[in-house]
């Protein structure tokens, strides 16, 4: 009896397991479908970009043909003729170097939707039990999808319970950040009081956790496969692999190089790789290398507690304690922008995640206002959702917030019975 019971219980996994497959294929193949109307689009504006850029240069060149012929009677023929092939010669290289920076424009994008090879079904074995893991399906690392800000924000797909005592596996206590790996969709979230690293799929669904050298984990960030986290008591940055292997541990109380009072959140740039980490109680985000040597400080004198950091191929945003709390800086680190004020009412109130969609959108979570607020790069509010509450779509201490594959937002509440959420 107890073989046939087995069995069926056998079977009962590998449909399920049947079935997670089918349903992941088919979110991938929507995310491509997706990812490839967006190139087109995109295409279709570098060409007509392209197109109107070509035409304005060749009514210079008609405008300045005229001019030339104008001259003739103080220019000899052979100076015409060649102050005319000088001008053709530069107008001739600024079209190739357009068509250039067209091209570059367009592999840059293609290049990115197809970034990494789709994987084949693996598995983690973690305390003797092995764990299936989602097939890496998704391909882009840049997100694909800009969410429709203006339709009614509802949770789509799981909302994951408290157990009472909060410790077993897939259960948060007090969760901070949270990360998407984009090339699988798999969410790793920060379980602050259990000192611990939680993953799960895409859907939600629990899949592993990971403790090692972990000490109130509060930032974390995944880039180039590697898992990186701030230890809010250990006053340390770690490195980890996917799996939860720690790689490399960094840092030690202090205000010095590679010292923090209190790290909050990282991010890492896709340019250089440096790791920028938001030292709280130093008024300062260190620069690191992907190395996790000391590189640089940023925003000594301009900082007043800063809380999580946002870095882009030409922009570095870091939100604040100020007033106004978001600081925009240039690739050069040069200060360019405040925007979004603090305070009461419709005003953000204790802000302390945020994430970006690909039009610079800041999609910013609301500690004490139990809300999630959107701004646009002009720090412009153009949406809001959520209340206080414990139900489905409610917040009680929103605090880490990202944008998945699709372009959904994911946000964990810190005192929610529905502490994971999408919307």
């Amino acid at each position: 009896m107890a073989s046939v019971q087995g069995n069926r219980k056998f079977i009962e996994q590998v449909k399920e397991s049947r079935k997670r497959i089918e349903n992941s294929f088919k979110r991938s193949h929507e995310a491509l479908r997706v990812r490839e109307n967006n190139l087109l689009s995109r295409i279709d504006e570098i060409e007509k970009e392209y197109n109107i850029k070509t035409q304005e240069l060749h009514k210079s060149l008609e405008a300045l043909n005229k001019v030339h012929a104008l001259s003739t009677d103080t220019l000899t023929s052979n100076n015409l003729t060649d102050t005319n092939q000088i001008i053709r010669s530069a107008i001739d290289n600024k079209i190739t170097e357009l068509t250039a920076e067209t091209d570059s424009s367009i592999e840059f994008e293609w290049d990115n939707l197809f970034e990494t090879d789709i994987d084949q079904l693996g598995s983690i074995k973690l305390n003797g039990e092995t764990n299936i893991s989602p097939t890496r399906t998704f391909p882009p690392q840049v997100k694909p999808v800009v969410p429709d800000y203006k339709a009614k924000q509802l949770p789509t797909a799981y909302c994951c319970k408290k157990s009472s005592d909060k410790k077993a596996p897939g259960e948060l206590n007090t969760p901070r950040s949270i990360a998407v790996y984009y090339q699988t969709g798999n969410i790793y979230i920060a379980d602050k009081d259990n000192h611990r690293v939680q993953v799960f799929s895409c859907n939600g669904d629990y899949l592993f956790m990971f403790s090692e050298k972990m000490d109130n984990p509060m930032g974390i960030c995944i880039s180039q496969n590697k898992v990186f986290v701030t230890q809010w008591n250990g006053n340390c940055i770690n490195m980890y692999e996917l799996e939860g292997k720690l790689i490399k541990s960094v840092g030690s109380e202090g205000n010095g190089e590679t010292q923090f009072n209190g790290p909050l959140g990282l991010d890492v740039s896709d340019r250089n790789r440096n790791v920028y980490v938001c030292d709280y109680y130093n008024d300062r985000v260190q620069i690191l290398t992907q190395e996790l040597k000391f590189h640089s400080m940023l925003g000594i004198g301009v900082f007043n507690k800063p809380r999580d950091v946002k870095v882009t191929r030409d922009r570095v945003l870091v939100l604040d304690e100020s007033d106004p709390c978001m600081f925009v800086f240039n690739s050069d680190h040069v200060l360019t922008n405040r925007l979004i004020t603090r305070g009461g009412g419709k005003q953000t109130n204790i802000p302390f995640c945020f994430d970006l969609d690909r039009e610079y959108n800041i999609i910013m979570s609301d500690y004490s206002n139990d809300c999630v607020y959107v701004f646009n790069q002009e720090g412009k509010q153009i949406h809001k959702f959520g209340k206080n509450g414990q139900g489905i779509g409610e917040f009680n201490g929103p605090y880490g917030i990202v944008l998945d594959n699709t372009g959904h937002i994911i946000v964990v509440c810190e005192k929610n019975t529905a502490c994971l959420q999408f919307f």
